[in-house]
């Protein structure tokens, strides 16, 4: 029997994009596994074999710059691997523990993620294919540095940075070909209301954070992530009619603590562990069904970072038969969406989306907006499921792969 082909992933135990971490388990802390998908498939497809390589950073979650307590901490890195795959049921047997970074084939393909950076450490001398997924990106300015320190092979995400984001190009140089890929709706999201029984109104959703980094304000003069959510939320008397608001602010429960200079070590220690306890629960945004809420309504709207980036939102209404309302950029139509087919566009003012929505709303329309919501269900159902991004993105990663040996052979050979 040939050889497995060999996926890498360094410190999978504290990889929250992947699986459910100790950050979530322990501290109860809310983490969408936005790629459980991807390990997923790789789970239940044997050519696969999934390695975690752990690093002496494999400590990582608790994210303390107190050195003496990571080091300290760290010594219990592999129990730390071996409780989280327990806790999500995943068999030891199924998981191929690298010790040491040497253990990392050249045929290897080593997936790493962008909100992980301790996973970096000593990677740069790892002669394999090394893809990097942007998802959360951040956009400081330091990142590009240590990006381009890791001599990474291809950066991956939902969306392609560097024909979508401004910030992206102001401070990021790294000359890497992008593999893109749709986000993917929980399984849960199902389309299971008549459309002729759902309320005619537009469901609009989706949490409301800020970026406070200096490249941030200075490239867009305002911290908030997502202002088309904030300019539904604030203007509800405007919308009455039009959209029922759910977007909740990341801080309006509990802003937190703030951490001094100052604070002696405990006083600071308590102050992250109850900002990471209490912080950002969005009790009330959470305590719906979302999946009911969608199907609700005969529209949707999940307002799109201002970085150019759509919400997971969106894929998830969609699924569940709402017709999305969106802007008309480019990662929509990298995706295969077409406007006035799969989704609505409005042209970003709250002016001409209240016009779009009630436009959809007349009764002549109605047939219109049916068709529109059908088609995208459709599509996103056959395209953005887990199984078929995966499968995807796995041959896209291998095809990337095969190019970067070429490469790489004809550069020694040279």
């Amino acid at each position: 029997m040939a050889d497995k082909k060999r996926i890498v992933f360094v410190n999978l135990h504290s990889d929250w994009m992947l699986l459910k971490t100790a950050s979530v388990y322990i501290f109860k802390y809310s983490a969408a596994v936005k790629h459980g998908y991807l390990f997923k498939y790789l789970i239940e497809h044997p050519e696969y074999e999934i390695c975690s390589y752990i690093n002496d950073k494999g400590f990582s979650w608790l994210r303390n710059d107190n050195s003496v307590l990571m080091r300290f901490l760290r010594l219990f890195r592999f129990a730390d691997h071996r409780k989280t795959l327990k806790v999500n049921g995943i068999p030891k047997k199924d998981i191929t523990v690298l010790k040491d970074i040497s253990d990392i084939r050249q045929d290897d393909i080593v997936i790493l993620y962008n909100v992980c950076q301790d996973n970096f450490y000593g990677i740069s001398d790892v002669d394999a294919f090394k893809a990097l997924s942007m998802l959360h990106f951040h956009g400081k300015a330091q990142e590009n540095d240590i990006i381009n320190a890791a001599n990474i092979s291809c950066l991956v995400g939902e969306v392609n940075l560097e024909k979508s984001c401004e910030l992206y190009r102001r401070y990021y140089h790294i000359d890497k070909p992008w593999v893109v890929h749709p986000f993917v709706y929980a399984e849960r999201f199902k389309n299971k209301t008549p459309f002729a029984e759902r309320k005619n109104m537009a469901f609009a959703t989706g949490t409301i954070t800020y970026k406070l980094h200096k490249e941030f304000v200075d490239t867009y003069g305002d911290p908030c992530d997502q202002p088309t959510r904030k300019q539904i939320k604030d203007n509800s008397d405007y919308f009455k009619d039009t959209i029922y608001c759910t977007s909740s602010d990341y801080l309006e429960d509990n802003p937190g603590k703030k951490i001094n200079e100052n604070d002696i070590f405990p006083v600071k220690l308590y102050k992250k562990i109850y900002n990471r306890t209490h912080v950002g629960k969005q009790k009330k945004y959470f305590s719906f069904d979302m999946v009911e809420a969608f199907n609700s309504y005969k529209m949707c709207i999940v307002g799109e970072e201002i970085l150019g980036i759509p919400g997971i939102g969106f894929v998830e209404g969609m699924a569940c038969g709402c017709a999305y309302i969106g802007l008309d950029i480019q990662p929509y139509r990298d995706w295969g969406l077409i406007p006035g087919l799969h989704y609505i566009t409005y042209d970003g003012t709250i002016e001409d989306l209240r016009r779009v929505i009630e436009y959809y709303q007349a009764d002549e329309h109605q047939a219109e907006l049916e068709q529109i919501a059908k088609t995208g269900c459709e599509y996103v159902r056959t395209h953005f499921n887990g199984n078929a991004v995966a499968e995807k993105l796995i041959h896209d990663l291998e095809k990337q792969q095969k190019i970067w040996f070429e490469n790489s052979f004809a550069e020694k050979k040279g």
